[in-house]
């Protein structure tokens, strides 16, 4: 093969989703078997649509709990508000993502390693991303648990509050696209 054919055989390679992507060229290899155009044709969904439906309620739940704190951090919703649409739904968020976490920890991913090792370092980078998470998460639940207490307003602890779950949600949303790069090809082919 050509230095010219290599270059653009690299060029027609399907590139990760996520931009800041940790997963390397040499883990795609099922990536590029079933690339996301594919992961909801008639011949795969039975087998991708459930992590990826798990993976879209997740988005939601952050989605709207940036979106309660957004509107209280600009005025648009009051101290009492915030505190009635925030409360229930961090500590609902927190509870599924350590459950979504904990199946994939003890079952999925040593199973994935299992079937394809040379993805293990790949898995490594989610398991790590998960310990992060479950710092963020640990942060997220005991804000909120100040917020639970919290008599009147605290704008220093919503401000607190919304810094974390912006660290959740960027750190959220490049482990969820990294993680769908290499579990749902291997979900759809086996």
């Amino acid at each position: 093969m050509t230095a010219s054919t290599q270059h653009v055989k690299s060029q027609d390679a399907l590139l990760p989703r996520h931009p800041d992507t940790r997963l390397e060229a040499d883990w795609l290899f099922l990536y590029e078997t079933l690339p996301p155009t594919k992961w909801f044709n008639a011949e795969y969904v039975y087998k991708t649509s459930g992590w990826l439906n798990i993976h879209a309620d997740i988005r939601k739940r952050q989605h709207i709990l940036t979106q309660i704190s957004d509107a209280y951090q600009s005025g648009d919703i009051d101290w009492a508000q915030y505190r009635s649409q925030i409360l229930p739904r961090i500590n609902q968020y927190v509870f599924k993502l350590h459950q979504h976490h904990s199946i994939e920890d003890n079952s999925y991913f040593p199973a994935f390693i299992r079937m394809y090792p040379p993805l293990k370092t790949g898995f490594e980078i989610l398991d790590r991303d998960h310990v992060r998470l479950d710092g963020l998460l640990h942060e997220l639940q005991a804000l909120n648990g100040q917020l639970a207490k919290s008599e009147g307003e605290n704008k220093v602890l919503s401000e607190q509050l919304h810094k974390t779950l912006i660290n959740v949600s960027n750190l959220l949303s490049q482990h969820l696209s990294d993680e769908e790069d290499l579990v749902i090809p291997i979900l759809g082919l086996n």
